[in-house]
């Protein structure tokens, strides 16, 4: 009963309440970095609590399409987390259900073009115009199933400088998909039928990002009650003609992919016995858990940001 009831108010939460931002969710401390496989699959996310699963009545389609569609024609859920020291990374799972599959675009920076993801981050709410900035204060992300022979999967928009995409590379972004059925193509899915295809994602994520590497970048540190600049927008594309034909996602505004004012926000909240948090060893190369980091604290947290 008491899960019930924090599903019903995280959910309420993140649809009506006011933020610095166009909207507000909660993301969980992964309670051990070292059990996170990044496949595609989801059975490393068995641990998150079903109420932080973001699904079409908590996202928003800024195309002007009728929203939420049937569930035959595009089904969405989306988990989001965060690890603290040494692992301290974001973590993203996403299982997209569609009557079609759009894939259709070879040059990775047109992914936004097709059925795709992109990412929109601004890791120290700093809400700069990123285009300006050469996506140094923020960056927009993309990643796609089934690339082109010789594409990246994953990219970041908008600059021409190909030195940028260091971020998209391990170790700095780990990402796997999963396509069912295996062998589906675009414009091939039998009618009354679906395809299901997953993203996951564990990725370093930067307060300055350097156009040439980790020594002009300054990584994020993540902890308890931060609030990130953090946008997901799902693309979707039905044939080759049209483009583009839908964009649901965590904001109601269009305008996130060069300015996160326009985007939403994502409060990190701790896991009951996570390892990695704060409390280290200094005598034991083990990190140990961190007691404040229980379910009531963290029910608490997002009490007070209920409240306000």
């Amino acid at each position: 009963m008491r899960k019930l009831f924090i599903a019903a108010a995280v959910g309420a939460f993140m649809v009506s309440a006011a933020s610095a931002h166009q909207q507000t969710y909660f993301m969980p401390q992964v309670p051990n970095p070292a059990n996170m496989v990044i496949d595609g699959n989801d059975d490393d996310w068995g641990w998150i609590d079903p109420a932080f699963g973001i699904t079409p009545d908590l996202m928003f389609e800024i195309l002007g399409n009728p929203w939420p569609p049937p569930k035959d024609d595009f089904d969405v859920i989306l988990y989001v987390a965060w690890s603290s020291a040494p692992d301290n990374a974001l973590y993203y799972f996403a299982r997209v259900t569609d009557d079609s599959l759009g894939l259709f675009v070879e040059n990775p920076q047109e992914y936004w073009n097709d059925d795709s993801l992109e990412i929109i981050i601004d890791a120290d709410h700093t809400s700069e115009n990123f285009n300006e900035t050469e996506m140094t204060s923020g960056q927009q992300y993309g990643v796609r199933i089934k690339p082109a022979a010789g594409q990246q999967d994953t990219w970041i928009y908008n600059v021409p400088q190909e030195s940028i995409l260091w971020s998209t590379r391990e170790p700095f972004m780990t990402f796997s998909w999963t396509l069912d059925p295996p062998d589906a193509e675009p414009m091939q899915q039998p009618a009354g039928t679906t395809v299901t295809y997953t993203y996951e994602v564990r990725q370093a994520i930067y307060d300055f990002h350097d156009k040439n590497g980790t020594a002009g970048s300054t990584r994020h540190n993540f902890a308890p009650d931060q609030v990130i600049g953090l946008t997901f927008q799902f693309d979707e594309r039905e044939n080759a003609e049209v483009g583009r034909e839908m964009q649901p996602g965590t904001t109601p505004v269009d305008g996130a992919f060069q300015d996160n004012s326009n985007g939403s926000d994502f409060i990190a909240v701790p896991t009951e016995g996570a390892v990695g948090t704060s409390v280290v060893d200094d005598n034991v190369d083990v990190f140990v858990e961190d007691p404040s980091a229980v379910e009531a604290a963290s029910w608490g947290r997002i009490k007070s940001q209920m409240a306000r």
